[in-house]
């Protein structure tokens, strides 16, 4: 079933190890977009990574479907790959929290 209140999703989650460290990040997404041809929907999101040795990293795209969990709530995945800094990457994946009406 489609969902077309107007929500957001909590995410947060930690980053592939690379050049012997790793990153937290944490974030709301944006609210739904509009809904796809089967009814699903995404959400942008876009944040950057906590700093450590003196970078951060950004991330951000669109996530997965939602994926219903049952009593009118669903869920979102995310993955992918940060913005080059101090010459590495790092790769992510999240599963965000349940939807929060805005």
């Amino acid at each position: 079933m489609p969902c077309r209140r107007k929500h957001v999703h909590y995410f947060n989650g930690v980053t592939t190890r690379n050049h012997r460290h790793r990153h937290l990040f944490a974030a709301l997404t944006g609210e739904n977009l509009m809904p796809m041809a089967n009814g699903r929907h995404r959400h942008r999101y876009s944040t950057r990574t906590d700093r450590v040795f003196d970078h951060t990293h950004h991330l951000g795209r669109l996530t997965g479907p939602n994926i219903n969990i049952g009593n009118g709530q669903h869920i979102h995945r995310g993955w992918g790959t940060t913005s080059r800094n101090l010459d590495h990457r790092h790769r992510y994946r999240f599963t965000t929290r349940r939807n929060m009406p805005i």
